[in-house]
């Protein structure tokens, strides 16, 4: 306080004679006894204040003046700037006049704000003459006295107490009165606890609260289904953040716009919207005040790691993707991610400014999406490829690169899964950026790479549709489509429309493969080899094994060319060809070779881990069957049901793939409750999966076949056109329209490994 004076050009000695007047002498009785004396800034009336109905139950819990307290009752609400931490804190002071003799708003800011704040409620409480200077010393100890020693009740609201510096002068007029509440907001979490040890958390609404008071201040609704939609993204897009929502509604009140105009309107031109400064409550700040007021203060290493950040999807971003960093020689401009002691610092820093969220259990961080755009926003031109490149690196080395490797798996990356299931959203982010934000890498090859990469994690882990969406996008980067990179994509989008039931467009896919890897490779290369494999199960797929057996012959031309001997690939595809051409007895002979080339024994195949040796047990299940050895082949279909729950949950299309497997071998035997209970399990859990309505359409189909077969005719009928229903949606679908079981069962693949 004494700084303050100095520097409102006070002497030394006004600071000294207000210490030592004596203001306590007979102050309960010398001073005025005003009915209410406040200085509440900012209108506020009902209708402007929307939800938090449980912050305010809260709040009159916790600061109730006609509970018997023996301490100061004191909370601190911390949040996100914007957040509405200042309006909760206005609407209660305004809903309570009736419980306190006076209410004091005090900005906290700045040591400025907090002296003409206090002096200001001084004169309010008649402690002081109108003309008296605010920076008198004296009308400031008058307060704490008067707080201290009036007997009257009182609240005093600290807004914004952001600048840990502030805090000594708050303690310095902090009340000792149990008569009285206080409320103070923050963005920092630690400068909240630090002051009371009951603290709120304001959280942005949830979605739908906010699309439900989004209409009430815009004061119009949707106009049909798509603007609904285009509401509920507006909501997304700025995370329920109550200050962004204010400003929004002015602005399509103001255009008289649709939601969907004013969607494409934001996506657009973000920054402008978010600087408009008009709204529906007297406040005085927009969004851009809020956040640039806390990124002017962050250090160099926590803004810079804050912009890089602001490229990660913002719900949860793992600490452990920047342990790669430790130790390595990195750009100066992130030398905050090689040094621990820098990158907690820096988070500390960010976590105090509620700019980002430090999540213990799940070791993560996390920011809301207007920070992250906003903060996007304003990083330079210059420095965008830069922080473009650097995301791509970290997410590139947070997992191992199987995709294009050779080896007895194949390249499959199933050991890696949970790791990669934590990249998905950062590189969808990063794609994002690329088509919204116009950022690029210098180096496309390593983003298609890493595009591809996760593509074909998504592909192994059953979400093909996605996987498609991944290699497409890939493949539409200025890469060079006659690289190792295209060709291996190629070849994945092939096995990707296998798994979708589109043979056909999984041929068309191997052929651009092999025609890339005849350019690049060598003639009698084993990566032609195994683009032969691939194209022989397309074949295989559309039921040609004579060709698939032709393209076979090829790839183990190369194969002994190279090895002196099959792979095992080679031969389990063969043992496929076999089955679905001709008697099973080769493809039994073939099945064994494969697992031999690998060293292992049935057994060990049931109880491996690797994903495509449950796919190999199907396919011996079949061979069974085949034989005529039925219970057996039931057996072993039964087991790769426990197998692929195993591997990949308790639903799925492999799982649907195998229990369906179960129910055609009991209905073929009359066993049709059996059946009609695995066909309805199947059907429940297809429903609402895009990748599963080709298994929903063939197992609504066969439960037809089934329920008729018990003479429920009726059933069997709406069942059927239930299946037509589910078969029309299906998008790129080969299988004819007929209504046959052969045409149903063209909807999923023959062979899922």
């Amino acid at each position: 306080m004494q700084q303050y004076l100095l520097e409102c050009g006070a002497k030394p000695s006004d600071y000294l004679d207000s210490v030592d007047a004596p203001l306590n002498q007979n102050l309960t009785t010398s001073l005025p006894d005003p009915e209410l004396a406040n200085s509440l800034p900012y209108r506020q009336t009902k209708a402007r204040f929307y939800g938090r109905t449980t912050e305010m139950q809260q709040l009159r819990r916790a600061l109730d003046p006609n509970d018997q307290h023996q301490t100061l009752r004191v909370m601190a609400i911390h949040g996100l700037g914007g957040v509405g931490k200042t309006q909760l804190a206005l609407n209660y002071a305004h809903q309570s006049k009736n419980l306190y003799d006076a209410i004091a708003w005090i900005g906290a800011d700045t040591n400025m704000r907090l002296v003409q704040s206090l002096a200001a409620f001084a004169f309010k409480l008649g402690l002081t003459k109108e003309g008296e200077s605010e920076a008198d010393i004296r009308c400031i100890q008058m307060v704490k006295d008067w707080l201290d020693n009036s007997g009257k009740s009182f609240l005093l609201i600290f807004d914004n107490v952001d600048n840990v510096d502030i805090l000594s002068q708050i303690w310095s007029i902090w009340p000792t009165s149990s008569k009285g509440a206080v409320i103070i907001t923050t963005r920092s979490p630690k400068v909240a606890a630090s002051l009371t040890k009951t603290t709120m958390q304001l959280k942005p609404f949830e979605v739908d609260t906010a699309v439900d008071i989004l209409y009430e201040l815009t004061g119009f609704e949707p106009v049909d289904y798509e603007d609904t939609k285009a509401a509920k993204e507006i909501c997304q897009q700025i995370g329920g953040l109550p200050l962004a929502m204010v400003q929004m509604s002015t602005f399509m009140r103001d255009r008289r716009c649709t939601y969907s105009d004013f969607l494409a309107l934001y996506k657009k031109h973000p920054e402008k919207i978010l600087a408009r400064n008009r709204s529906q409550v007297d406040y005085d700040h927009t969004l851009n005040n809020v956040w640039d007021m806390s990124l002017q203060s962050l250090s160099k290493n926590a803004r810079s790691l804050l912009e890089l950040l602001s490229l990660f999807d913002p719900d949860s971003i793992p600490e452990r993707l920047f342990v790669t960093f430790r130790g390595a020689l990195v750009d100066a401009r992130l030398a905050v991610l090689t040094d621990d002691f820098e990158f907690d610092s820096a988070i500390s820093e960010l976590s105090a400014e509620s700019l980002i969220k430090r999540l213990a259990s799940s070791e993560s961080l996390s920011l809301h999406r207007l920070v992250k755009s906003t903060v996007l926003m304003r990083i330079p031109g210059d420095e965008r490829t830069f922080y473009f490149d650097t995301t791509i690196w970290v997410l590139s080395h947070a997992f191992s690169n199987t995709w294009d490797s050779r080896g007895s798996e194949q390249s499959h990356g199933w050991q890696h899964w949970e790791t990669c299931s934590a990249i998905v959203a950062h590189v969808s982010s990063l794609m994002t950026l690329q088509q919204q934000h116009n950022m690029t890498a210098s180096n496309m090859d390593e983003f298609a790479k890493l595009i591809f990469r996760i593509g074909t994690y998504l592909w192994e882990c059953e979400q093909p549709t996605a996987a498609k969406s991944f290699f497409d996008y890939g493949l539409s980067l200025d890469i060079d489509p006659n690289s190792r990179i295209s060709a291996q994509a190629y070849r994945i989008l092939g096995h990707i429309g296998l798994d979708l039931a589109q043979p056909r467009a999984a041929l068309t896919a191997y052929h651009k493969a092999l025609e890339v890897r005849k350019q690049i490779e060598e003639p009698n290369s084993p990566a032609i080899a195994e683009v032969y494999d691939s194209i022989a199960c397309s074949y295989c797929e559309i039921n040609d094994a004579p060709k698939a057996l032709e393209y076979l012959a090829k790839s183990d031309e190369i194969n002994f060319a190279h090895h002196g001997k099959t792979t095992g690939r080679t031969q389990a595809i063969y043992s496929l060809a076999y089955l679905r051409g001709g008697p099973p007895e080769k493809a039994l002979e073939s099945l064994l070779l494969c697992w031999k080339l690998q060293d292992k024994t049935q057994e060990e195949i049931a109880e491996s881990k690797y994903p495509k040796h449950a796919g190999d047990i199907v396919l011996l299940a079949r061979i069974k069957y085949a034989f005529g050895e039925k219970q057996e082949a039931k057996r072993l279909a039964s087991r790769t049901i426990s197998i692929r729950r195993g591997l990949y949950g308790t639903k799925g299309p492999r799982v649907a793939d195998s229990t369906f497997l179960v129910a055609l071998m009991l209905k073929a035997e009359g066993e049709y409750i059996g059946a009609a209970k695995m066909f309805e399990e199947i059907v429940n859990m297809s429903k609402d999966m895009v990748e599963m309505k080709g298994h929903l359409a063939r197992a609504l189909w066969l439960l037809a076949a089934t329920e008729e077969s018990m003479r429920n005719t009726a059933e069997a009928a709406r069942l059927r056109a239930e299946a037509n229903k589910e078969r029309a949606s299906i998008v790129g679908r080969e299988a004819p329209d007929d209504d046959t079981e052969d045409a149903y069962m063209d909807l999923v693949p023959w062979m899922l490994w």
